[in-house]
């Protein structure tokens, strides 16, 4: 029995005897037109002569009918490979019938592809055969065309201008010349037209890669590729490139990939209603092109790496070196009467007097009685009144409804002082009663003060009699209980120290442990995920999917972007030397306690979370440089986020230690924030910038009625009503209504503006939002000093000023950044520049470089701007 196989060779036989093969050669640089029939094929050998040989061939091929069921086929074979193409063909909306491709070249020297083979013999000529087959039952016409392809090559550090179309990809090759290991090829162009720019390999272990992808589908899943408006870039090596690299630049049908906005569509229906009787006119058909400038430049050497990496590390190294020299410096004792603290120091003699158990503090002793006044958790015995009676003062145990903040680092039951659990009794018990806490505060002042309790009372209280003072403390009294929530005329911070500093110094401590808790969970995962996607960049080749200034992206190692990585590095120096600065000022003040009744109390668990909080910058924002794009924005300006807010709670804190916001609230609060960058990233739309608006407008009036009412202010019907009636009345606080007046002026800004403008980086509108709040913050923290006339150190207005120049240029380079991630990746093209500094870095590197210092500035400034009040009774020191 005859198989299946025999009788399909019998078939094609059969058929084949139908079919008329003619085969002619043919010249190069000259067009010729023919008729293809199913019944005529032709083999078409084009021969160059010598000066058309040192060049690739160039084919055109044009043709007039058939349809892409039943194309035109056209086989072109080369001695490297073979490629097969149809006429006509879909690109895009449109069908083409035309095609112009570039042949593999066979005219490498011997030596770059080994010895000849055996199959190659001797009088084999350079060329290629065009093979010519139609499936369309009428003839078609076909007219082509093969030139050597003289304008390929593209020289070093010279311009060479090329123009593709929608049809016919440019190719152009590019050799290393000797002695040169990487280049950086530089696109440019003066039209905004669609294009791909495509790198792909010229020989793979020797051997041709033909046919060359000349495709969108070919060149969008096996080469290295990027989509280009008016310019791109990329550095190329030669140990990817080992005998030099083909360029191939291929205009995209239509926009939609660089533009980010989807093809129109036909409308079908309409069109179908219109032209249902009649023919539809086609409308002309415009082929698309492109003219590119495509430039061969050096790259960075070895050497100026090391140069660019080295001065680096110098420049930040100058900072401990500076720190070295002022330490070393204050032992000279002029210097040391510079800086030297003029502060009140606790009376260390009085500890040894055995009055007091141990641990116990002695500040002071009454002249009247003699009653020794005391800091710190124990009972007092042996005291005596002036009658002569036993005093005893009761041990303060912690109610069984504190939280765990009230009691924070306690090592017994009893609070250090005051047994105040809440900001509701510290303010109703402390700040409405003024005259009381000041005297509490101030353990110096006599027994017959108000608000002194533990003291006898005087003789004309005991027998029933009203002074003058009496009557002068009711009428105060009266007057303040008709204040908004019974807040005083004026704050002292001595109102709101009353705190044990154990429980103070525990929760600002807090604020560090938390913050090295989120700070692990959350940077574990980001290290992964930036890891993937390199993996996936240097895998897919797609330099869409990372969004780098590719004209100052210089790669090291596994990184393709390492001086964007490299140049966090001022993060971590700098916030380890603030933290070490801190440890310094800790010691001091161990070895020489100050006096609690003086002075700004002195807690640095804030302090030293900006210091670990910038550290951390380094690493999520170094992370994100990886590879930047959308998805992984929110990882370099998490941090961002969390120094920002923490700073406003530092400055916050100096005035008001009692009712700072608590740890896990100020986390809580920046969850939702990184939340909503999330939601504005992923599906920014009016209904997000909606719900935006309304919780920023209405949270920053909320905060500011708190701010302005000293924490009493509840969203509640009553305290409405009664923050309502203060606002109508005469201000209580005059330069704190100013301050919050102009802070919600620039919110409602920023609200307005984002609402118009559905800005796409909610990342970076929410970052401008915090940082204009801090600033404005420090800027009506130092005004208020000077108006209530405290004294700034020299050092300090060093620090401040110094934070201001690196603030200034910082800015302007954050806002002319090179990238842009909220555009596609060829707009962001757009904005990458050329290096500016050492040809090495870029904007964005100043700006990591410039903000990193102007950070520690800042700090510093937060750190000593309040040690001109070391001296001065809490009791004198103004809450603003």
């Amino acid at each position: 029995m005859i198989s299946w196989c025999a009788l399909a060779l019998c078939v094609s036989v059969v058929l084949a005897s139908n079919i008329t093969v003619e085969q002619r050669i043919l010249n190069l640089e000259e067009e010729y037109t023919l008729v293809v029939t199913p019944s005529i094929e032709f083999i078409l050998q084009f021969v160059p002569n010598e000066d058309q040989a040192e060049f690739p061939s160039r084919l055109w091929v044009r043709s007039v009918g058939g349809d892409t069921s039943r194309p035109l086929l056209l086989t072109a074979r080369t001695k490297t490979g073979a490629t097969t193409w149809q006429l006509p063909y879909q690109s895009g909306s449109m069908l083409m019938s035309e095609l112009e491709r570039t042949l593999c070249w066979d005219g490498s020297p011997t030596d770059a592809v080994g010895a000849p083979s055996e199959c190659e013999g001797a009088g084999s000529q350079r060329g290629f055969t065009l093979h010519l087959a139609s499936a369309c039952a009428a003839p078609l016409t076909v007219t082509l065309r093969a030139a050597p392809a003289r304008d390929w090559l593209l020289g070093f550090q010279a311009r060479t201008t090329v123009t593709a179309t929608q049809t016919g990809p440019a190719v152009n090759y590019y050799d290393f010349i000797p002695g040169q290991n990487s280049v950086r090829l530089i696109v440019e162009s003066e039209d905004e037209v669609c294009a791909t720019i495509s790198v792909q390999r010229y020989t793979v272990d020797l051997m041709f890669v033909c046919p060359l992808a000349e495709t969108i589908e070919d060149i969008d899943l096996t080469t290295l590729r990027m989509t280009v408006m008016r310019s791109g870039a990329v550095q190329l090596s030669r140990s990817l490139y080992p005998m030099g690299f083909y360029v191939v630049s291929l205009v995209r049908p239509d926009d939609a990939a660089c533009s980010g906005e989807p093809a129109p569509e036909d409308d079908w229906l309409l069109e179908a209603a219109l032209w249902a009787h009649t023919d539809r006119p086609s409308p002309p058909a415009t082929l698309r092109q492109k003219t590119f400038t495509l430039t061969v430049r050096a790259s960075l050497s070895r050497a100026q790496y090391m140069v660019g990496a080295g001065v680096t590390v110098a420049v930040f190294l100058l900072f401990y070196a500076g720190f070295a020299a002022l330490v070393l410096a204050q032992r000279w004792p002029a210097c040391a009467r510079l800086t030297a603290p003029r502060a009140v120091l606790a009376d260390a003699h009085k500890s040894e007097s055995g009055a007091l158990s141990e641990g116990v503090s002695v500040t002071g002793v009454t002249a009247e009685t003699g009653v020794t006044s005391v800091t710190g958790v124990t009972s007092v015995t042996g005291v005596t009144s002036d009658a002569g009676t036993p005093v005893r003062t009761a041990r303060r145990r912690r109610g069984s409804d504190a939280t765990f903040d009230s009691s924070d680092a306690s090592d017994t039951d009893s609070e250090e002082e005051s047994p105040a659990v809440t900001n509701d009794t510290i303010t109703n018990n402390m700040i409405a009663n003024p005259t009381a806490s000041s005297s509490a505060a101030n353990p110096t002042t006599s027994p017959g003060t108000p608000g002194n309790h533990g003291a006898a009372s005087p003789p004309d209280r005991a027998n029933g009699a009203v002074t003058e003072g009496d009557a002068i403390e009711r009428s105060t009294v009266q007057e303040e209980t008709s204040r908004p929530f019974g807040l005083p005329a004026r704050l002292h911070v001595a109102a709101l120290a009353r705190r044990g500093r154990r429980v103070l110094r525990a929760r600002s401590d807090r604020y560090l442990h938390t913050l090295y808790t989120v700070a692990v969970f959350y940077a574990l995962p980001v290290l992964q995920f930036v890891a993937a996607f390199q993996v996936m960049l240097n895998i897919s080749g797609s330099l869409d999917m990372c969004y780098y200034n590719f004209l100052c992206a210089h790669p090291a190692g596994g990184l393709s972007d390492f001086n964007h990585v490299f140049s966090n590095l001022g993060y971590l120096l700098l916030g380890a030397l603030f933290m070490l600065q801190l440890q310094r000022r800790k010691r001091n003040r161990k070895r020489a306690p100050r006096h609690e009744e003086y002075g700004i109390p002195a807690h640095y668990g804030l302090l030293s979370s900006l210091g670990a909080a910038m550290m951390v910058v380094a690493l999520l924002s170094a992370s994100y440089h990886v590879c930047p794009n959308s998805l992984n924005f929110q990882f370099d300006t998490a941090f961002m986020y969390v120094l920002a807010v923490l700073c406003m709670v530092k400055i916050y804190q100096s005035r008001h230690p009692d009712i700072n916001a608590r740890a896990h609230a100020t986390f809580g609060v920046l969850a939702v924030f990184i939340a909503l960058v999330v939601w504005g990233v992923l599906g920014g739309g009016p209904l997000f910038w909606s719900v935006f608006t309304v919780l920023h407008v209405f949270t920053f009036l909320l905060l500011s009625l708190r701010i302005y009412y000293v924490g009493q202010f509840r969203l509640e019907k009553s305290s409405l009503a009664v923050a309502a009636r203060g606002l109508r009345a005469r201000p209580l606080y005059t330069p704190r209504l100013v301050m919050l007046l102009i802070a919600n002026a620039a919110n409602w800004g920023f609200a307005i503006y984002g609402l118009l403008t559905h800005a796409g980086d909610i990342a970076t509108h929410l970052l401008n939002v915090l940082l204009c709040n801090t600033l404005l913050y420090i800027v009506f923290y130092v005004l208020m000093k000077l108006l209530h006339g405290e004294r700034i150190r020299w050092y300090s207005w060093c620090f401040l000023a110094a934070a201001a120049a690196c603030w200034v240029p910082a800015l302007y380079f954050f806002t002319s950044g090179s990238t842009d991630w909220s555009a596609t990746p060829a707009r962001s093209r757009h904005r990458n520049h050329e290096c500016r500094v050492l040809q090495f870095y870029d904007s964005h590197d100043l700006w990591h470089m410039l903000s990193a210092a102007a950070l520690y500035f800042t700090f510093n400034v937060m750190l000593t701007w309040d040690d001109g009040l070391s001296a001065v009774k809490r009791t004198e020191i103004a809450v603003f």
